[in-house]
């Protein structure tokens, strides 16, 4: 693990050095928890003490003037494990997980990038998901959509009025469990979105993603120092042998600069007679605007014709962005 930290500065020092044109940006974020885990699902039977690393990251992004009103765009990231240095991808081996990574042009026309992205869908999502990458909290936990795809293709509009367009596919060459016929875009994202000081929104739609047919709708409403966010969401395997419906609604309330309390409360119900149930409370405490600590209970209840079980997590938690 000491190699990576090593060779991370020198690579960023690089990158940033190599046109004094370019403007460059070497950032990263910490996110560690200590969680009281059980989990009864799977038949594990667990309950213990663990130290997390949620979706810690280094990385380097920025842009470079080719000419009036066009700049290329690249931004390179990767996920390190802060606990133990071992990737769940790795197979126990210290390594960095690829992040969003990708390069791009941008102008007035909007923006173009290609490389390993996340979808419009999660990328309209990812500010609702109130406990977003935490243990149990993460919305990928119980319902579809939550992708992150190789060898996207993705448009992003310029803004008008409020409203923005994005457009994403992905050729067969990888297009996450496409059953496609090979063509360039057998996997595709598309996503209209709203913002406006009172309301952020989207509806969006993954086609053949993930083997799944995705539709979702997205609204977060800003009233004062409160912000109250829901979704609803059908998701069809493309093969035609399941259909789930998701929903969940949530809330954060600002009680001043330094306190902030939010909750979630989400449902899958994937017509089967089986149902995954989200709930989670937590209470962050700002230091500044880089820096964070918070507690969090978070339980996932599922529930169908033959189980019954609830895995819960409570964690004390620090965040430092740089």
């Amino acid at each position: 693990m000491n190699r990576i930290f090593l060779t991370l500065p020198v690579m960023a020092t690089t990158l940033l050095s190599f046109n004094s044109y370019a403007d460059n940006t070497f950032y990263g974020r910490a996110n560690l928890t200590m969680n009281n885990f059980t989990q009864q699902s799977g038949g594990a039977g667990i309950d213990e003490w663990q130290l997390n690393s949620n979706a810690s990251r280094l990385g380097v992004r920025g842009t470079y003037v080719i000419s009036e009103g066009i700049e290329a765009i690249y931004q390179l990231e990767y996920e390190v494990q802060l606990d133990d240095g071992k990737s769940s991808a790795s197979k126990g081996k210290d390594t960095l997980e690829q992040r969003n990574s990708y390069g791009g042009l941008r102008g007035g026309f909007g923006e173009i990038i290609a490389g390993k992205h996340d979808t419009p869908m999660k990328l309209a999502t990812s500010s609702l998901d109130r406990f977003n990458d935490q243990v149990l909290g993460d919305i990928k936990n119980y319902m579809e959509g939550e992708d992150r795809l190789s060898n996207v293709v993705m448009y992003t509009s310029p803004t008008r009025n409020g409203f923005s367009a994005r457009a994403a596919f992905i050729p067969a060459e990888d297009s996450a469990g496409s059953s496609g016929d090979g063509g360039l875009a057998d996997g595709t994202s598309f996503s209209l979105n709203y913002s406006s000081e009172f309301l952020t929104a989207a509806i969006i739609h993954n086609g053949d993603v993930d083997s799944q047919d995705t539709t979702r709708a997205v609204a977060d409403f800003t009233l004062g120092k409160t912000k109250l966010g829901g979704l609803l969401q059908e998701a069809d395997k493309t093969d035609g042998s399941a259909s789930e419906d998701s929903w969940l609604i949530n809330a954060t309330h600002d009680l001043n600069a330094n306190w902030r309390l939010k909750s979630q409360y989400g449902n899958t119900d994937y017509g089967n007679g089986r149902e995954d149930t989200q709930s989670a409370i937590g209470v962050d405490r700002i230091l500044n605007s880089d820096t964070k600590i918070f507690v969090n209970y978070i339980q996932i209840e599922r529930d169908g014709p033959q189980l019954s079980d609830k895995d819960s997590s409570f964690a004390v938690g620090l965040e430092l962005r740089f």
